[in-house]
């Protein structure tokens, strides 16, 4: 294709093309596609693809404009790209004489016999030329493992196998029937509840508000000071209180709102834990428990580890980009934003949040999540300009040492998965970039002064 293109640097990160694209190309494409359609074109008192060019013309001539604008659009910039070796991040906006991106409809400005000119303004990466990435000072942060978060975990687990019996130990009814002692914290109630919204005409009655369920007293599952009313009831006993809602509840039709319900207790169970033994041990797969307990110790010291390492990591970041201070194409900004929204809107939609629900969090929620993902595309972005710099590569062994790993972890032939990133290079680059990214990661704290404390 014949072109032209000259560039403008609106900014260090934005790029302003002027491409212009001669007459001839453009009429030489104009005819191309009359042609193209005239092979199928069925026009009243014309065979199939027999129609002349100048009926095509009559009839199909905006189409074909319509069309060629894009294409022509769509070509050229890439090629201008290519030309101009620029690193453009997300779609140009496109504007021409007679058109603007989203704007207009068929007034696309492409004309017989004129040359086909247009302005693309398009982001790019920023140019990165890092400095001050070596010799930085960190803290490392050291977290002893006490005997009482190990027990702690010890005791969790053992919660995990507890079984819930009935409360005994009530009082006896007229008719002879015994009910539950008092409900205490830890206890599982079995309960029917009815409430609705206190307002000046009396109780108004709301969706979701009344029902049957089993709640864990003590969880937090439902709204503060609910479950606490609940203490102290018996199996039968009824209740009427009243409880407010949360000024930040999830629900904005609550928030800050009085509401009253009545409960009834159908039944109350309380746990029953397994005696802390080692054949208690050896039934979760331990040896004994001397060895639970060490399995514990060593799980803690795992994940106090982890935690103090991501702290390391952005602390080292937070250093690095305050160095370097730079640019960050809006296109990636909103890109991660939109990958971020996801990941929260999927895990809010796991613990039972509604689409309006959901709406009302997001919307208070996109702000922060804006600036997570600007600090996230930055730290990428300067993270591949050290690795570049300092030629920070992964070999194909590190790379298969990466797919073992997975593999074992996904309980997956290795020859299987190996197979599959190899017939998709786009996964198995982004696996690469990852490991580049990490290994870079290691390259800096390698190269910074760290205390522990």
């Amino acid at each position: 294709m014949q072109f032209n293109v000259t560039v403008e640097k609106a900014s260090s990160i934005v790029r302003k093309l002027t491409i212009k694209i001669p007459a001839a190309e453009v009429d030489s494409r104009f005819q191309a596609g009359l042609v193209e359609i005239q092979k199928t074109a069925n026009l009243k008192g014309f065979r199939v693809g027999q129609a002349p060019v100048s009926m095509i013309r009559q009839f199909y001539g905006e189409d074909v404009k319509h069309r060629m604008f894009h294409k022509l659009v769509d070509e050229s910039f890439a090629l201008a790209v290519q030309q101009e070796q620029l690193k453009a991040v997300g779609s140009p906006s496109i504007e021409s004489p007679d058109h603007k991106t989203g704007e207009g409809e068929h007034d696309h400005g492409v004309q017989e016999g004129k040359d086909f000119t247009y302005i693309a303004t398009v982001e790019i990466l920023p140019e990165i030329e890092p400095k001050g990435y070596t010799g930085i000072s960190l803290v490392r942060d050291i977290h002893e493992v006490t005997d009482e978060q190990v027990e702690e975990v010890v005791n969790n687990l053992r919660n995990s196998q507890a079984e819930l019996i009935p409360a005994t130990g009530g009082l006896l009814a007229a008719d002879g029937s015994a009910s539950s002692r008092p409900v205490r914290t830890t206890d599982h109630v079995d309960m029917t509840f009815k409430g609705g919204l206190v307002t000046d005409k009396g109780i108004e009655a709301m969706e979701g508000m009344s029902g049957t369920r089993t709640i864990e007293i003590g969880s937090g599952a439902l709204i503060p000071g609910f479950e606490e009313q609940c203490e102290g009831m018996r199996t039968g006993e009824t209740k009427t209180f009243r409880v407010k809602f949360p000024a930040d509840y999830h629900e904005p039709t609550f928030a800050s709102k009085e509401a009253e319900f009545t409960v009834t207790v159908n039944e109350v169970k309380e746990k029953k834990l397994p005696e802390l033994n080692d054949e208690f041990a050896k039934g979760m797969g331990y040896d004994d428990l001397k060895d639970l307990r060490k399995k514990g110790h060593d799980y803690l010291v795992n994940q106090k580890t982890s935690e103090s390492d991501r702290k390391l990591r952005n602390d080292l970041l937070k250093e690095v980009i305050e160095k370097n201070p730079f640019e960050v194409p809006r296109a990636l900004v909103e890109s991660q934003t939109r990958a971020l929204a996801q990941d929260m809107a999927r895990e809010l939609k796991s613990h039972g949040y509604d689409e309006k629900s959901l709406e009302q969090v997001m919307g208070q929620e996109i702000r922060n999540l804006e600036v997570r993902a600007e600090n996230q595309v930055r730290a990428s972005l300067i993270l591949e300009a050290i690795g570049k710099k300092e030629k920070v590569e992964v070999s194909d062994d590190e790379f298969d040492t990466h797919l073992k790993g997975q593999a074992a972890s996904m309980k997956m032939d290795y020859e299987k998965l190996k197979d599959y990133y190899a017939k998709d290079p786009g996964q198995a680059e982004d696996i690469s970039f990852r490991l580049r990214q990490d290994k870079t990661v290691k390259f800096l704290l390698d190269k910074s002064k760290i205390k522990s404390k």
